[in-house]
């Protein structure tokens, strides 16, 4: 429910069915029907809070058998109906059903030609199915396709006009599927619908329809548009926007694991009130009374919470800038925080205690034995995954009421391991004209894509696609090794890519599982990450990046994937799922990373072997 299938996105149910995602209002009503409101949904990460301007964060409603977990609610996830063009999969016959509707058995006429389902006894009669043609626009609207204004091009039509679709033998193609007014008796097939303009031909632009929040009127917005026709089920018709965050501890490992937890639950009212600066013990006392828990505990932990908010590197959380919001978790990930009654935990090693390439390389190793991950969903975006609309504007999509303080969130735990590259032999490698030559050719391809659908240039540095690399051959290696799956296994970075590089830059990624199911605590990561263990890792990895079954065409490619923003870098050598990739499996060169035949200098790790 938060993705790939969230607030409006389309979902293909048993029995043919194709509903909607409703957006935040709907679910609100759901969550005031729930026995304890929504109070068992809600989830608390303040850094988040601050940085997406909400109160909190909300499971997705669930419904759960009684005796099946927490969630015992009985709720359910609102939907609406779309498409709303459905047809008989015998006759033919086609209706406009409602997004409120039911499914709808056949009520087709008797046809002069052709199966015609009105003999049939209504108990046999099939069930209509959704349209598989639809139209998006580029700012994230969505309609069903205009077959009236199709087939009656440059005719009027009228309220009484019945639509039907028949397909010959030839139906796997658009001319073999064609649309009939049994009461004008016209035709028309459906080729040339995904042509550039085949909508403007017929004078139809995007009337700015929002379905999941029952905005159907043609003239619900008048978008303007160009409308896109696509198929129902295709990739570009939903991309969710998510933005996650690492739960950081506040506390020292002493502290209890109750004590934690009443802490977060309760923060805002127990520090709401003060008395000459200081918090007011009688509102602790309060609630160690209704706990059961030490006063002196509850009081003592919370001064060493505001101490560690006052204390430390001053980044702000609640900035725009993902790099900054990401040197909060950066820095704590390496200061060894956390401890095993809390939710995050880490352990920072150096990286001379490891052997050869680790200690030549790397700086240090942060292992992390546990960590919770919150993902938010705050929009999403059609057609093209980037439309440059702003945070705002997105969560504006998401609900029509401006009373709407939450967002849609899960949180899940699991374990990871960070790397750290060792600033001086980064600055070696810098110094190199073959580095950024390759790290040019790269980048032209990347940002002369986003020019193409009006996105500005992306400031990177040849780092950041260093890092990223080496993140996907280990992420393939540790598949191997640690047992989990390559898509239990995700990346997140932290590079700095500002044209103006700090004085304590980031050169890091971390590399954890927080899949949200078993996989998420086997401990195989962490334990691969000790010394003597990871060497071995890394040296593998390494090895499996010098070469690809696509060589010599990988190594040599000018341009690969999505949009060639990809050099040394295929299916059978870098890429990863798409649930591992921060970036969509883009700005990847494995040259970087272990050179090339011609060039072995040119790779960072150039040497490791020796």
């Amino acid at each position: 429910m938060i993705t790939p299938w969230g607030v409006g996105a389309m979902c293909n149910f048993p029995g043919d069915e194709s509903l909607m995602v409703c957006g935040l209002d709907a679910w609100n009503q759901v969550y005031l029907n729930a026995p304890d409101g929504s109070n068992e949904f809600i989830i608390k990460e303040e850094r988040l809070e601050k940085r997406l301007g909400v109160s909190h964060f909300r499971l997705p409603p669930d419904y759960r058998e009684p005796g099946a977990g927490v969630l015992n609610s009985g709720l359910k996830v609102p939907f609406i109906r779309f498409p709303q063009w459905h047809y008989c999969p015998k006759c033919g016959a086609m209706e406009k059903l409602s997004i409120f509707g039911t499914k709808q058995i056949c009520r087709g006429p008797q046809y002069s030609g052709g199966y015609s389902c009105h003999s049939t006894p209504q108990r046999r009669r099939p069930w209509l199915i959704p349209s598989r043609f639809i139209t998006i626009c580029e700012r994230g609207h969505i309609e069903d396709f205009p077959f009236m204004d199709w087939v009656h091009r440059g005719q009027s039509s009228n309220e009484m006009c019945k639509l039907r679709l028949r397909a010959g033998r030839s139906a796997s193609s658009l001319s073999g599927v064609i649309i009939e007014c049994t009461t004008c008796k016209i035709k028309k097939s459906m080729t040339g619908t995904f042509n550039v303009g085949s909508m403007r031909a017929i004078d139809k632009t995007c009337s700015g329809q929002r379905p999941w929040l029952g905005e159907i009127d043609d003239n619900a917005n008048s978008c303007g548009q160009d409308l896109k026709v696509v198929q129902r089920g295709a990739s570009n018709v939903y991309f969710p926007h998510i933005i996650s965050s690492i739960h950081l501890p506040r506390w020292k490992s002493s502290v209890k694991r109750r004590i934690v937890e009443i802490l977060e639950t309760n923060w805002s009212i127990l520090t709401r009130s003060r008395i000459d600066g200081k918090l007011n013990k009688e509102v602790f006392e309060a609630f160690a009374e209704r706990f059961s828990v030490n006063v002196d505990d509850l009081l003592n932990s919370a001064y060493e919470r505001l101490e560690s908010e006052n204390t430390g590197h001053s980044v702000p959380d609640t900035g725009d800038s993902e790099e900054q919001y990401r040197k909060s978790e950066y820095y704590v990930i390496k200061s060894s925080a956390g401890g095993e009654n809390q939710d995050f935990f880490s352990k920072n090693v150096p990286g001379n205690e490891y052997l050869s390439p680790i200690k030549i390389f790397f700086k240090s190793i942060s292992l992390i034995f546990k960590l919770t991950e919150t993902r938010a969903l705050v929009g999403f975006s059609r057609f093209l995954p980037e439309d440059g609309k702003s945070r705002s504007e997105m969560k504006a999509e998401l609900s029509s009421s401006k009373n709407i303080k939450w967002l849609p969130a899960i949180t899940v735990k699991g374990e990871g391991i960070l790397f750290e590259f060792d600033q001086e032999s980064l600055q070696k490698w810098l110094e190199k004209p073959s580095t950024f030559s390759r790290y040019n050719q790269l980048t032209r391809n990347y940002n002369r894509a986003r020019q193409a659908i009006g996105l500005p240039e992306r400031p990177l540095n040849p780092r950041f696609v260093l890092i990223h690399t080496f993140s996907h051959i280990l992420i393939n290696q540790f598949s191997y090794i640690c047992g989990y799956g390559s898509s239990a296994l995700r990346e997140r970075m932290y590079c700095d890519c500002n044209p103006e590089t700090p004085d304590d830059p980031m050169n890091a990624v971390l590399i954890y599982t927080s899949s949200g199911d078993a996989e998420g605590s086997l401990g195989g990561l962490v334990r691969q990450g000790n010394p003597k263990n990871l060497e071995d890792i890394v040296v593998s990895a390494l090895n499996s990046s010098k070469w690809c079954s696509s060589d010599p065409i990988c190594i040599n490619s000018p341009g690969q994937g999505p949009d060639s923003c990809n050099l040394a870098a295929c299916h059978n050598c870098a890429l990863l799922p798409e649930t591992c990739c921060e970036e969509g499996n883009r700005l990847l060169d494995r040259a970087l990373v272990t050179g090339t035949p011609d060039n072995p200098e040119i790779g960072y790790f150039y040497g490791f072997d020796e």
